[in-house]
């Protein structure tokens, strides 16, 4: 089935009346418009289920699946296994946001399951299409699917892209110390190989999505000091809207250099490119280039490293005439330094600080953890038709290289330090490469940002013409020579002044802008600071005096009914922290300790509570981890209310 005949099947579902369409249809339907397009295609194309049949008995619960050649049955007895099977499920997992199950089984106990409105998502890992497609035929879960309560990924043409986007669903990022896979039937143990895989997976993007939120708050409040000291530099800069305005879907094609091993091989075609295609250097590839004689249009760099800035430590030359250079916001000091006397454009990056500034003439760019992420959303923001990525190896090259001649060799350096050694699907497909952790982790955002930019822009044609290293899914392999000589070489790239910056007149009413913000998210930061130091001392008092009498064996004084009115005012305090300043302002500098926190909330959260005693201690161990949560929250907006204070004092009006 082609991709128009899907969608033509999909269009004439869609306008059936409400009282034709089917079961089925509606689950489709649900599962289109939800996460997965691939997966209702590959139902479509079923016919009949072939590999096994069903059995269904007078009472509506009564279903069986059983393999065609008889020799497997989802349930001995549907009706009686299932329903026990509900009851102590629902004991063990009543009180879990997030579930992981390993089959549909029959979709009745499922179906039990999701009745449960505390489960906010479900995870379903079902490895036969074909037992999707009866299950789906038989019971209606569009409503629990639209409503993202209820997820199913057919596990053999799953991603790891399909397990990052299952860790950033409602709740599922909190619930990762209770993550377990629960297998729905005994039909499914033979696929134990499969659930390895799974569960590997899962650890993985759990660890990416909590390594996003950072493990302290020292690099988000480097971060946001950076990006309030830079304010004037900032305004002083070519605006990113004025960028899009005048260079947007002029040329199709952008090249995006980095620095992999593989560069080396690619620069003389790269010169051939320069005046037919827009070419994105990072930071790293900017001395090489420069070397060669080759001319990129913008030169990336992101982090807020001294090491970084040391790229562009050379003198201002004729070279750097008509590029740009594009730094975040939260760039070293040192890179506003040497880039003074060249073209920059200082850009917000898409963090919850840089937000509350509310300002996308200078925003918002760089979600990604690399400079090469960079230039990717700069080739995507400016409209190419065609992004292409070279020297984005991701991997060890030849004699353990790790970039291409010219690079500095201190980062290299680092990386053997380090030792994180993992492998990757190598470049064409053939075999594994050596790699390092944190290319694995660039690689698989990368994938994941792939994925969503398709989604919102099917014709978008991303090539790696890297020819070596680690592969990276969704991207079209071919040779850079051919990419060139078929796709490249034909257009003719514009040429282009350089934008216009703001007039005086503009910078000020800026200035006043972020003067206001600034001062409402400090007065904010006071009043908030006070009632939550007044909350924790009341917490403490309490808390204290219940470990004394539970040190003295007289846990039956302990005052629960004050532990359930603090328990109150904690949630009362919680959700006053659900607001658009708290967001744009203390939760940079929070989120990775609310994140982690967090966990350990869920896991309490989850116990059981079935007696009076297991009441007790869960509420007992519910306030006393807000009194760390509580003091950790006053004391981090005590330190960021001292920075802004003292980076914003030489431009807040």
């Amino acid at each position: 089935m082609t991709e128009q005949e899907f969608s033509r099947q999909i269009e004439a579902i869609a306008k059936k009346d409400a009282n034709q369409i089917t079961v089925f249809e509606k689950n489709l339907l649900a599962i289109v418009a939800t996460y997965s397009a691939p997966l209702a295609k590959k139902l479509l194309e079923i016919n009949t289920n072939e590999r096994f049949n069903l059995y269904t008995g007078k009472d509506p619960i009564d279903i069986n699946i059983i393999a065609a050649d008889g020799s497997r049955y989802m349930y001995e007895n549907p009706v009686s296994d299932v329903e026990k099977q509900l009851e102590s499920f629902e004991k063990e997992y009543a009180r879990y946001k997030a579930l992981f199950i390993y089959g549909l089984g029959n979709g009745v106990l499922l179906k039990g399951i999701l009745g449960n409105p505390a489960h906010s998502t479900t995870v379903v890992f079902e490895p036969e299409i074909e037992i999707i497609y009866i299950v789906l035929h038989l019971l209606d879960f569009s409503a629990e699917i639209t409503g993202s309560r209820l997820v199913i990924f057919q596990t053999d043409v799953m991603k790891f892209t399909d397990y990052f986007h299952i860790v950033g669903l409602k709740d599922v990022l909190s619930c990762a110390r209770l993550y377990s896979l629960y297998i729905i039937s005994p039909f499914y143990e033979r696929y134990t190989s499969n659930m390895s895989l799974i569960n590997e997976n899962m650890t993985k993007a759990f660890m990416q999505h909590l390594r996003i939120a950072g493990n302290d708050g020292t690099d988000s409040m480097i971060g946001v000091n950076h990006t309030t000291l830079h304010i004037p530099d900032m305004l002083e800069g070519i605006p990113l809207s004025h960028i899009k305005k005048q260079r947007a879907k002029k040329t199709k094609t952008a090249i995006i250099v980095s620095t992999g091993p593989s560069l080396d091989k690619q620069l003389e075609l790269l010169k051939k490119a320069k005046d037919h295609a827009t070419i994105i250097s990072v930071d790293a590839s900017y001395s090489i280039l420069k070397a060669h004689g080759i001319k990129p249009d913008y030169a990336t760099t992101m982090e807020r490293c001294p090491e970084t800035s040391e790229f562009f430590n050379s003198p201002v030359s004729a070279f750097d005439d008509e590029i740009i250079f594009c730094a975040t916001t939260l760039t070293h000091p040192n890179t506003i330094k040497y880039l003074k006397g060249r073209n920059a454009s200082y850009i917000f990056r898409p963090l919850a600080y840089e937000f509350g500034f509310k300002d996308t003439d200078f925003g918002y760019l760089c979600a990604g953890p690399s400079a090469a992420h960079f230039a990717f959303d700069l080739a995507a923001y400016l409209e190419h038709e065609k992004i292409i990525f070279i020297g984005q190896d991701l991997a060890y090259g030849k004699n353990r290289s790790t970039h291409a001649t010219g690079h500095t060799a201190k980062e290299a350096a680092e990386l053997d330090k380090k030792a994180d050694t993992e492998y990757a699907p190598a470049y064409g497909g053939d075999g594994l490469v050596e790699t390092h952790a944190t290319w694995n982790l660039f690689r698989q955002y990368f994938e994941a940002d792939i994925v969503a930019r398709k989604k919102s822009n099917e014709n978008l044609c991303i090539y790696n013409a890297t020819e070596g290293g680690a592969r990276i899914a969704g991207t079209i392999e071919e040779p850079f020579k051919e990419i060139l000589e078929n796709e490249v070489l034909t257009e003719i790239k514009p040429h282009f002044s350089l934008p216009k910056k703001l007039n005086e007149r503009q910078k000020e009413a800026k200035y006043k802008k972020y003067s206001k913000h600034v001062k409402s998210v400090l007065k904010y930061g006071e009043k908030l600071q006070k009632k939550c130091q007044k909350l924790f001392l009341k917490l403490a008092k309490q808390i204290e005096l219940a470990k004394k009498l539970k040190a003295l064996g007289k846990a039956e004084k302990i005052n629960y009914e004050k532990l359930r009115e603090l328990a109150l005012e904690i949630d009362d305090f919680k959700l006053g922290l659900d607001n658009e300043i708290f967001r744009g302002s203390y939760y940079a500098l929070l989120i990775s300790h609310i994140t982690n926190q967090e966990l350990e909330l869920t896991a309490i959260l989850a116990r059981p509570s079935d007696t009076d005693e297991e009441k007790k201690e869960k509420l007992f161990l519910w306030v006393s981890v807000h009194g760390t949560w509580l003091f950790n929250i006053a004391g981090g907006i005590s330190v960021m209310r001292e920075n802004i204070e003292k980076s914003s004092q030489k431009w807040l009006r």
